[in-house]
This record gives structure tokens, C-alpha cells and sequence, in this order.
């Protein structure tokens, strides 16, 4: 009974090798007549967006502006505990000169403690609303972007070390 069985499949493999053969010719062409096209941004973490330790507000929330040029903003309204902050800084290069699209927003990994008010600079214009499309591409040789952002966190947010998050996407259109 099995020898039938062996038979069929050896009667259906030159008939699939063929159909084989084809398709490869056919991708062979293919592949010769269409110019594939592949970019590649690369993105530098020069330094994160960092916040100062400051004393939260019992009454309201409590909100830190930290802006894009990297000083503190006047809608501040908490005591800070130390100096230790920071805009966030990346430097983007890309192989090709296709314009790029700009998106900067948080994870909302932290309750009750929020970004807000993202900033992100490049080439000479403060960018308000993500995403940003068809900007000029950095190209090879690269260009510096910042980016800024309020943190409010909510009267109701639990003290202690927070560290809300966000994501920076570059990406070619």
C-alpha cells in the first residue's frame, strides 16, 4: 500500500520543482528590474531629558518644566532639592534624503505624574505637535535635536523617585 503512496508524491515533485524553478526566475527578474530602496536613520543618545529631586506640593500638583534649551521654566512651581537637570540631546544621521517624520510622546509609565508640553528642536524650529512630517533629513553628516517637556504630577501621586518616560521615533517617510 505504501509504494502507491510513494509513487504519487515522486509523479508531483517534478511538477513542483518546475513551479519552483519558475517562481525563482520570475523573483531573479524581479529583483533585477526593481532598484530596492533602503534607508537607515541612526539616532545618539547624547544625554536623556533629566528633572531635578525636588519636594512635591501637598495642596496642588506639582509641575517642573525643564525646556528644550535646558533651563528650568517659570510654570515651576515646586522646591527643588538639588540642580540636577537637563534637556535631552540625540544627534540623528540618515543615508538617504528622504524627509523624516519627528515623533516625541511619553509612555505614561508612572500614575498620576504626566508630560506634558513636549518640546523637540531641530534645525533652527521648535517643533509643538507629534508627529512632525516632512522635515528636512539630517543627512550624513548629522544634526543635533532637544527636546523639553513639563512633568506635572497629580496631588494625588505618590511621593518617592518617578521617572516617567518617553520615546523619541525618527523615522523616513
Amino acid at each position: 500500500m505504501r509504494k502507491p503512496l510513494l509513487l504519487e508524491i515522486s509523479k508531483k515533485m517534478p511538477r513542483l520543482l518546475v513551479n519552483v524553478q519558475i517562481a525563482l526566475a520570475l523573483g531573479l527578474a524581479s529583483a533585477l528590474l526593481i532598484k530596492p530602496v533602503w534607508g537607515q536613520i541612526s539616532i545618539t543618545e547624547i544625554q536623556p531629558l533629566k528633572y531635578p529631586a525636588v519636594v512635591k506640593n501637598a495642596t496642588s500638583s506639582s509641575i517642573v518644566v525643564v525646556n528644550w534649551k535646558g533651563n528650568l521654566g517659570s510654570a515651576t512651581n515646586v522646591t527643588l532639592l538639588d540642580n540636577d537637570y537637563h534637556n535631552g540631546q540625540y544627534f540623528i544621521t540618515s543615508d538617504t534624503d528622504l524627509p523624516i517624520t519627528i515623533n516625541f510622546y511619553q509612555l505614561g509609565n508612572e500614575n498620576k505624574v504626566n508630560l506634558k508640553t513636549l518640546r523637540v528642536r531641530y534645525k533652527g524650529k521648535t517643533l509643538k505637535n507629534f508627529p512632525a512630517v516632512d522635515l528636512d533629513n539630517p543627512g550624513p553628516t548629522g544634526e543635533y535635536l532637544e527636546i523639553g517637556a513639563k512633568v506635572v504630577a497629580g496631588k494625588k501621586a505618590d511621593s518617592g523617585l518617578r521617572l516617567p518616560q518617553y520615546v523619541l521615533e525618527v523615522t523616513e517617510q
